[in-house]
C-alpha cells in the first residue's frame, strides 16, 4: 500500500514539475496582453537550404507553445538580403505555423540591400512595405505605429541601404518623438522596436537615445525598445539606463549555438514581466528573465 502511495505522489509531483521552467512568471490568468519578441530571422530565398529547414523548425515550436500570443514581433533582419523570395518563404512559414493574430515586422540591415553584390534600397523598400501588407500593415514608409489591444508598438526603419551607419532622417526622429510622447499619455507600457542597438545607430544614437530619456520622464509605465542585430545574449541583452526605459537587445532567433532565443513579454494590471525562452524546447533562460511594477 505504501509503495502505490509513493509512486502515485511521485507521479503527480513530476507531473507538476516536469515543464516548470516554460512557465510564465506571472499567473496566467491575470496577463492582458502578451507578445513574442524575435529578432535576426535572416530567412533564405532557397526553400530547402538548411536555414530555411532551421526557420520551419522554430516557427513550428513557437506555434505549439505560443499561439495565445496578441503579437509576434520581429526586431529585424527579417531576411538575408532584401529579396522578395526571402520575404514570400518567410511568409508562408509564418502561416503555416503561427497563429498570432499580429506581425510587426521591422526593416533591418540585411532588409535594406536587396542584394548586397548590387544593392538597391528601392527595391529593398518596396519589397519590406509588400510583407507589412500581407500581414495587415498598409504604410508608406519603413517606420509606422501600430497598436495591438490597446499597446502602442512604435517601429522605426533605416531610410537608406545600411551598410554601417544606419540613416534615419529628422522627419523620422520628430515623428518618433510625437509618437511616443502620445503613445506614454496612456499610462500603458510603450514599445519601441529598432533593428540595432543604441551603441550600434552611429550618427542617429544620440539623438534617439534623447527622445527616449526625455519621453520616460512622464511615462507612467515602462518604455521598451527592443533591439537585435547583435545576434548574442549575454552581459548586453538588458540595460537600463533609467526608471521607465528598457533595452532590451534580442538573441538572434537563428544563430545562437542553442538557436530558437528570444523573449516573451507580458503585461498585467500592474506590471511587466520579459521573459527569454528557447522556443525549440520551451524553456525559459534562467538569468534573463526581468519584472517591473507600474
Amino acid at each position: 500500500m505504501f509503495a502505490k502511495i509513493f509512486a502515485s505522489l511521485t507521479l503527480i509531483i513530476t507531473l507538476l514539475f516536469q515543464n516548470l521552467s516554460a512557465l510564465p512568471i506571472c499567473p496566467k490568468e491575470e496577463v492582458l496582453f502578451k507578445a513574442v519578441l524575435v529578432a535576426d530571422i535572416h530567412a533564405d530565398a532557397e526553400f530547402g537550404r538548411d536555414r530555411m529547414n532551421f526557420m520551419r523548425e522554430i516557427f513550428s515550436a513557437v506555434g505549439r507553445t505560443q499561439n495565445d500570443a496578441d503579437a509576434l514581433v520581429m526586431a529585424g533582419d527579417l531576411t538575408n538580403s532584401g529579396d522578395l523570395r526571402e520575404y514570400i518563404n518567410l511568409n508562408n512559414c509564418l502561416n503555416a505555423y503561427t497563429r498570432i493574430c499580429c506581425r510587426i515586422p521591422e526593416f533591418g540591415n540585411h532588409d535594406s540591400w536587396h542584394h548586397s553584390d548590387y544593392p538597391d534600397y528601392e527595391k529593398a523598400e518596396c519589397y519590406f512595405k509588400s510583407f507589412c501588407g500581407w500581414n495587415g500593415i498598409l504604410t508608406d514608409k519603413v517606420y509606422y505605429e501600430k497598436t495591438v489591444n490597446g499597446y502602442p508598438f512604435i517601429v522605426m526603419g533605416v531610410e537608406a541601404g545600411d551598410f554601417g551607419d544606419p540613416y534615419h532622417s529628422e522627419t523620422q526622429l520628430e515623428w518618433l518623438r510625437q509618437r511616443l510622447n502620445a503613445a506614454c499619455a496612456a499610462g500603458k507600457p510603450v514599445f519601441v522596436i529598432c533593428h540595432k542597438p543604441i551603441s550600434h545607430l552611429g550618427d542617429s544614437a544620440d539623438k534617439i537615445e534623447q527622445i527616449l530619456l526625455e519621453a520616460q520622464e512622464n511615462a507612467a509605465a515602462p518604455i521598451v525598445m527592443v533591439s537585435g542585430h547583435r545576434h548574442a545574449l549575454d552581459d548586453k541583452t538588458f540595460a537600463q539606463p533609467a526608471e521607465r526605459l528598457i533595452y532590451l537587445n534580442l538573441p538572434s532567433v537563428q544563430y545562437t549555438d542553442e538557436g530558437g532565443l528570444g523573449f516573451v513579454a507580458e503585461v498585467t494590471a500592474n506590471g511587466l514581466y520579459l521573459t527569454g525562452m528557447n522556443f525549440l524546447i520551451d524553456a525559459r533562460l534562467e538569468g534573463y528573465c526581468y519584472s517591473f511594477t507600474f
